[in-house]
């Protein structure tokens, strides 16, 4: 910052003594020290320090208004922060150099951003007068025509391009489409036919030519197309997809079926096409109450189509789970792992099937191999957590959790899904709480609230351990009034806002939302949890000097605790006093 510093003393002195030559050429100083600005801004540029690159800029362009490299430069840094402003720079660089190609394809991209597709137009026009050559820029012209519905310019500009291209198969395809938005069919095919004339053994351009005929309901010449596309390419994926989409529309079932078969064993159809097909297969058969041993030999014949597909494999697995074949979707998880070790669903489906089977050294098993398998996925160390959790192994729970919480600090792992984050955060923050570490505890409960601002329950854990601890009781207050105001019937949230007012001297308040915890609480709560609200309504009442009607609340209370909450409340009952 230095040495912007310097350069902003060096500015106004130069500008002073600028101001008075304005009618002048511009003295050289000033010139200097106009280049020293940009040439800084292009250093902060580079940088990637885009606002210090601005602030050059300005500097440079309010004492030359006219250098339109300036204005290019400065427009460009502006389009992400302010495209107003660098709509209007880009602009003036176009203007002050009419013939620099950048500087308007740059004003031209501003324009379609903007939605001023005519202004986009405008601007290729004036490019193609200069540049005749381009061939991207007078497709994208062309494009621009269509998409404003002036096809007639449209095909004139394409026409402009294959005299300058010859014969092009990209090209025709592009003037075809035209055609066929405009409606005009018979016109599109003509051009097609050319192109076919032209390239004879491209099977891709029958198939489209099918596709136009179908469409058009000529079925046979469509049919005749397709096959002579297989002719010339028997495994072309396009043409199989299209005739069992002919066969569907004639009522031939059963071919329908058959090309099916074909797509799902073939290369050259994508993944995802083949489990689109899929659902309609699966729905079809169980209408037909068709044996599943045939969807069995589909799966197959798509893992054997593209055998190191993990994706694939896990689709069966869920299948056999479907089909209570849990062995065999085991086996085939364990497949998928096999042919990619980074399927972090396919893992996931492993552990929670074995999991299901309460074999204590194979979900282990299963759980080390994952981490090993993908070491930058806090999910594995969570769930290694929770299951070390579930043994009763406290140490151990905490050592993965806190692993798992160290690889979603960190921005460029592999998250962990929002849900198990907040599970994870408040699993650390219970165990710090219970072993006294108020530090920690308002670590996670603080990290918890900043990811989860609008999280009810949240707020109203971070509420009551505040007010328990004696902490700010104003801001609990407002965080607990934000979970009633939203859920004003739960018992839980109404228990929270009572104890904080209490603990704020406000007893009448306090008095009225624990008996409205008290009304509701017998919905939703479990016997532990009425007793909490019971015993908060007799600490109420005590200091509010009812001291039997406290005695009452604390027996009641009682009768409804767990072990640990029991010595409590009887002190509480005996001494017939309030105990924190």
């Amino acid at each position: 910052m230095k040495r912007v510093a310097i350069l902003i003393l060096s500015i106004l002195s130069a500008l002073t003594a600028y101001a008075g030559a304005k009618a002048q050429l511009m003295p050289d100083s000033v010139k200097v020290l106009r280049d020293s600005l940009f040439t800084e801004g292009l250093r902060y540029k580079h940088l990637e320090k885009s606002d210090s690159a601005i602030i050059m800029f300005e500097m440079a362009d309010s004492i030359d208004h006219g250098n339109s490299a300036i204005c290019y430069e400065l427009g460009r840094q502006l389009l992400k922060s302010d495209f107003d402003r660098a709509y209007t720079y880009l602009q003036r660089a176009a203007d002050l150099s009419s013939g620099n190609y950048y500087y308007q394809k740059t004003l031209i991209g501003a324009h379609l951003k903007s939605g001023n597709t005519q202004a986009a137009i405008d601007g290729y026009e004036s490019i193609i007068k200069q540049y005749p050559d381009h061939e991207g820029d007078i497709l994208n012209l062309a494009e621009l025509y269509t998409s404003s519905g002036d096809y007639k310019k449209a095909i004139k500009t394409i026409e402009k391009l294959e005299k300058l291209v010859g014969i092009d198969r990209y090209v025709s395809i592009s003037k075809i489409n035209i055609y066929l938005t405009q409606g005009n069919k018979k016109q599109a095919l003509k051009e097609l036919d050319y192109i076919i004339k032209e390239m004879p053994l491209d099977a891709s351009l029958w198939v489209f030519k099918g596709e136009i005929l179908m469409d058009d309901r000529e079925m046979d010449e469509a049919y005749k197309c397709f096959q002579k596309s297989l002719e010339i390419e028997p495994e072309n994926g396009y043409a199989l997809e299209f005739l069992y989409v002919y066969y569907i529309r004639i009522g031939e079932m059963d071919e329908a079926e058959k090309m099916l078969y074909r797509i799902f064993a073939t290369e050259t159809v994508p993944f995802d096409s083949k489990k689109e097909y899929l659902k309609t297969v699966v729905q079809y058969y169980k209408a037909q109450n068709t044996p599943y041993s045939k969807l069995d030999t589909i799966y197959k014949s798509i893992i054997n189509s593209d055998p190191d597909n993990a994706d694939a494999r896990l689709l069966y697995a869920d299948y056999l789970l479907q089909m209570q074949r849990k062995e065999d979707a085991i086996e085939e998880l364990r497949s998928a792992i096999y042919v990619n070790s980074k399927c972090k669903q396919c893992w996931e489906y492993l552990l929670y099937y074995v999991s299901e089977g309460k074999d204590s050294v194979m979900v282990e098993q299963v759980l080390g191999d994952a981490r090993d398998a993908i070491p930058e996925s806090a999910d594995f160390y969570y769930y290694s957590g929770l299951w070390s959790y579930a043994k009763h192994n406290d140490e151990e729970a905490i050592s993965y959790m806190l692993k798992a919480d160290s690889i979603v600090d960190n921005v460029r792992a592999d998250e962990l899904a929002k849900s198990n984050k907040k599970e994870m955060w408040n699993f650390l923050m219970i165990y710090y709480r219970n072993s006294g570490d108020k530090e920690k505890t308002y670590y996670y409960l603080d990290k918890m609230a900043a990811e989860f601002p609008n999280d009810i329950l949240g707020l109203n854990n971070y509420a009551y351990i505040m007010a328990e601890d004696g902490g700010d009781l104003e801001k609990a207050e407002k965080m607990s009034k934000t979970t009633i105001d939203k859920e004003p019937l739960n018992s839980m949230y109404l228990d929270t806002y009572a104890y904080i007012l209490m603990k704020q001297g406000k007893l009448t308040y306090a008095k009225f939302y624990a008996e409205q915890a008290i009304e509701y609480m017998y919905q939703t709560m479990s016997e532990r949890e009425m007793s909490v609200v019971l015993s908060h309504y007799g600490d109420i009442l005590f200091k509010l000097g009812d001291v039997d009607g406290a005695v009452e609340q604390w027996k009641k209370a009682l009768e409804k605790a767990e072990d640990k909450e029991k010595e409590k409340l009887t002190i509480k009952i005996t001494t017939k006093e309030y105990v924190e």
